[in-house]
């Protein structure tokens, strides 16, 4: 503040290069001295000098009227700080005759009162002539600017790559730009008046009246949803849609909405998903196959190989040596072990618990195995669920399965837990563990370039059935997987 009043006083106050200011105080030290000029009579020297002998005259109002022509002068010239200054150095001249020298005090005192009045109003005057003289131009700069705002709006507005349009509150199109042509194929003289209703389905004008009352309640909402319109040609286009309120005088007069085509590249993503699925399809079933070859072909070769060498073994007769029997021993408890190990691998690749009694025993039925076979203890805590689509079954199972998977191989942890929550709608899953921990990348997509493809394919996974996953973790305090799904039957492919 003290800077700005400086910076302020500076510009205001005379510079002593200015011609004004000394032409000022020469006038003003004259002036001074012939309204004196009966004081200073006495000296030899200035005797002679006096304005009212030379424009013979005997009173000095003249003089006061030249104080006060002084400082209009110096108002003009000088500022207000100099017409200030003038005008209190002429109020301590006139003030100072009229109590010492002045016959009549009271005609003098009313006569240098009246100027100084006269004074201070002229000052007032051009202080005022002066700020609106600034204001002006400042209101000047300012719709200068606002017609360069607008004209750059406009142009931006027209141009923009996104279709805008303005519509009123019964959804009457008052403003379009060209964008909005190329994606509802109207031109921009059939879209101005024309009804939102007639490019929207039923469905989708439920969704926009939905928005419309959200909006108008002041409830926020994402920066963009999907909406569906049908073009001029009867075709259908998916745009993604932000919507906002325009107000005016404190109440809302209309609505913004800003549209990108996305339809393209919504059929790319659904087909995407579609050959994801197909995909994940064709591995479970490949699973499924592995694991009945496994239980049905191999491990019943191994179980009769197994029994051969016991009863090898245990031959009765002396034929077998010791050292041979032995060797019988070890073989019988291999085979015992590849046995086991099969069956484990058969039951990893599709559990037949998955399918016969559901989601809840075979996450268990996974928490005991890694406890089993790595000594992680993991602690399941598991509310009662609903019925859930299989689809969404089999993703949580492999989802928590590749998550335990994880634990095992990578995280050098000692415990984890397993928690499944349900909401109405939705169904929770989370998988924690007190192990080392990594830094996780800011997006999910980034896990692959890191080499972590488990946790891609989990985000690949819960997508497809409309769900979601975070992955939180830090050096030194272990990972936390959160996978949320909707509960609902979605119609799509299963996975």
């Amino acid at each position: 503040m003290g800077i700005g009043y400086l910076r302020k006083y500076r510009e205001q106050t005379p510079g002593l290069r200015n011609p004004h200011l000394w032409i000022i105080i020469v006038l003003f030290g004259f002036l001074t001295i012939s309204h004196f000029s009966q004081l200073l009579s006495q000296i030899p020297f200035l005797s002679e000098i006096s304005l009212p002998a030379v424009l013979e005259i005997s009173r000095h109002g003249l003089e006061r009227l030249l104080y006060l022509l002084l400082i209009l002068y110096a108002g003009w010239t000088l500022g207000i700080i100099g017409s200030a200054a003038v005008w209190l150095s002429s109020a301590g001249a006139m003030l100072v005759r009229t109590f010492l020298i002045s016959l009549d005090i009271r005609d003098a005192l009313l006569e240098s009162l009246a100027i100084l009045v006269i004074g201070a109003l002229a000052i007032t005057l051009m202080v005022a002539y002066r700020q609106n003289k600034r204001q002006r131009e400042k209101l000047r700069k300012t719709v200068h600017d606002m017609k360069l705002v607008r004209r750059n709006y406009e142009e931006l507005f027209t141009n923009a790559s996104d279709a805008i349009w303005i519509h009123d509150l019964d959804g009457n199109i008052t403003l379009a730009n060209k964008a909005s042509e190329k994606l509802t194929s109207y031109s921009l003289s059939e879209l101005i008046g024309m009804n939102i209703r007639e490019f929207l389905n039923p469905e989708a004008l439920t969704l926009a009246r939905q928005v419309k009352d959200r909006l108008l309640r002041g409830e926020a909402m994402e920066q963009r949803y999907e909406q569906r319109l049908i073009k001029k040609d009867g075709s259908e286009a998916i745009m993604q849609l932000a919507t906002r309120v325009i107000f005016g005088d404190g109440k809302p007069k209309s609505f913004q909405n800003m549209a990108r085509d996305v339809t393209e590249e919504r059929k790319l993503r659904d087909n995407l998903h579609f050959y994801l699925s197909q995909v994940l399809q064709a591995q479970e079933e490949e699973r499924k196959r592995l694991a009945r070859e496994l239980h049905d072909d191999t491990t019943q070769q191994i179980l009769l190989l197994t029994h051969g060498i016991d009863n090898i073994a245990s031959q009765s007769d002396n034929s077998l040596s010791g050292e041979l029997r032995n060797e019988l021993d070890q073989l019988y408890e291999l085979s015992k072990q590849i046995y086991q190990g099969i069956k484990r691998y058969a039951q990893a690749l599709r559990p037949g618990i998955l399918d016969d009694l559901g989601l809840v025993p075979a996450i268990k039925w996974l928490a005991q195995e890694v406890n089993n076979v790595a000594g992680i203890e993991v602690q399941v805590r598991i509310d009662a669920i609903p019925s859930l689509a299989p689809e969404t079954q089999l993703v949580l199972f492999r989802i928590v399965q590749e998550a335990l998977n994880n634990v095992q191989r990578h995280s050098g942890a000692s415990e984890a837990s397993i928690t499944v929550d349900c909401q109405e709608t939705e169904i929770r899953v989370t998988i924690t563990d007190n192990g080392e921990g990594f830094n996780p990348p800011h997006q999910l997509s980034d896990f692959a370039s890191q080499g972590k493809l488990g946790l891609t394919g989990m985000a690949e996974r819960i997508r497809l059935v409309g769900g979601e996953i975070e992955v939180s973790s830090q050096i030194g305090k272990g990972t936390k997987i959160v996978v949320k799904a909707p509960t609902q039957l979605y119609d799509q492919s299963h996975v």
